[in-house]
């Protein structure tokens, strides 16, 4: 089992206003709020089709026991790309905490052991928390392919003309995502 926590959340969102301003061609600032919630929720329903964090954040991911892949090469970490690992520690049944981060690392974002470590055990009702972070950088650290898909996004929603999510991700802006997916051969 798995849980993941935000410990602190994106600083901002992947595009400026102005740029997707620009995208829609809007020359006032009339509907600015409902063009930054627009950026915002394209954000969040990017993320989900993807598993990638597009902005930078901390996280934490739980487990009661641990993936198989962790001593098979490692544990993909997501939302992705993992960048920092901050600390893994065990919590027991009784809330007592032991630090495991030097056992530990994240490379190519997998979550894996360093050479000639052993796994840390989780005991009965405990749990292993893993905090890293997550993202491409700030917001002009996002790729340029993930940002086109946002105003992509935000320009469909914005035709569409409502302030709600769309009921999917629109086929041009999931081209990028697959574009982006990676294969398991």
């Amino acid at each position: 089992m798995s849980d993941l926590t935000v410990i602190t959340p994106p600083a901002g969102e992947p595009v400026p206003l102005h740029a997707v301003k620009e995208f829609l061609r809007l020359g006032t600032d009339a509907e600015d709020g409902l063009v930054a919630g627009l950026i915002a929720s394209a954000r969040a329903q990017i993320e989900a089709a993807s598993g990638l964090a597009l902005v930078s954040r901390t996280l934490r991911r739980t487990w009661t026991r641990w993936p198989w892949a962790i001593v098979a090469g490692g544990v993909r970490l997501r939302p992705g790309p993992a960048g920092t690992l901050v600390s893994i520690v065990r919590v027991d049944a009784a809330g007592e905490s032991e630090s495991f981060t030097p056992r530990f690392e994240i490379a190519g974002g997998k979550l894996r052991l360093k050479a000639g470590q052993d796994l840390p055990g989780i005991p009965p009702g405990g749990r292993m928390e893993v905090t890293f972070e997550a993202g491409f950088g700030a917001q002009g650290e996002v790729p340029e392919d993930l940002q086109y898909a946002v105003k992509l996004y935000v320009q469909a929603a914005y035709l569409r003309g409502s302030e709600r999510p769309l009921s999917s991700v629109p086929e041009d802006v999931q081209a990028i995502l697959d574009a982006r997916r990676e294969w398991a051969i």
